[in-house]
């Protein structure tokens, strides 16, 4: 894998189901923490585009379930933005168990940037550019 950024989840006993694994619905949750941890990372955090009047919308997801975690376990949820386009930028996720390193699931968000107060597209700004490249090295536009 080549991420350059993981935050840590803990499993906790809400976070599973009858079967006694994390609720698939879960790992959009992790993914949705790892994103929010990776734009803190590259110090262009959500309050900082909302400052510049930005907001974006999450357009599309795709998750594919590799394994099963279970109540306890403690996960890396690794990150990246490996494309940014005008208006959109994707994410590229990875779940996998801390202690033996197997893949529980794997996947990306697509985000929509947006003018906060019309909700009409607008670029991804360059000082967001410059963070993602400055901190990845490299991505697709």
């Amino acid at each position: 894998m080549d991420f350059r950024f993981y935050t840590k989840v803990r499993v906790r006993y809400s976070d599973t189901d009858a079967q006694g694994h994390v609720y698939f619905a879960n790992y959009l949750a992790y993914f949705d923490i790892a994103t929010t941890d990776y734009m803190k990372a590259i110090g262009y955090s959500y309050d900082k585009l909302l400052e510049e009047n930005l907001d974006f919308f999450t357009v599309e997801t795709l998750c594919r379930y590799k394994g099963r975690a279970f109540f306890d376990d403690s996960l890396k949820v690794f990150a990246r933005i490996s494309k940014i386009g005008n208006s959109s930028f994707r994410y590229d996720l990875a779940i996998t168990k801390e202690d033996s390193g197997e893949m529980v699931a794997e996947g990306y968000i697509v985000n929509v940037m947006v003018d906060k107060n019309t909700e009409k597209p607008a670029r991804v700004p360059d000082g967001f550019r410059e963070a993602v490249k400055k901190f990845e090295g490299k991505f697709s536009s």
